[in-house]
């Protein structure tokens, strides 16, 4: 359950930087993740409520958005952004590295794997 020790690495950051910051409670956390994560956002949610019951980020909301995949064809050059719209189901990504210009199956996947905290929303305590 790779959506655990994710969390676990969100939650560990925006505490680090909501210290940094002065704040006293976390209201919302934003994130971008690429469509090839695989990260089941049910499964990313509740763990990161799980691992902020007792924390400041405590009833933090979690608002996940998608990036696309990014193809780059060897044979004829071709790079495209395949979106999250396109793709139903995690296995189907498999059918999309074919190049849909040449039909290639000589490609590579550029962008879609990662996870970032875009930002963190945060309230201050006054009296620091």
């Amino acid at each position: 359950m790779h959506e655990f020790s994710t969390a676990k690495g969100i939650v560990e950051t925006i505490l680090t930087v909501a210290k940094e910051n002065g704040a006293k409670r976390i209201t919302e956390v934003n994130l971008q993740i690429g469509i090839l994560t695989m990260l089941n956002p049910e499964q990313l949610e509740f763990a990161f409520q799980v691992l902020t019951e007792d924390t400041i980020a405590k009833d933090a909301r979690l608002n996940i958005s998608y990036s696309p995949m990014k193809l780059i064809c060897k044979s004829c050059g071709l790079s495209e952004d395949v979106s999250v719209n396109r793709i139903k189901d995690s296995l189907e990504v498999i059918t999309l590295l074919k190049c849909p210009k040449c039909g290639s199956n000589d490609t590579e996947v550029d962008e879609g794997r990662s996870c970032n905290i875009r930002d963190i929303r945060i309230e201050k305590d006054q009296t620091s």
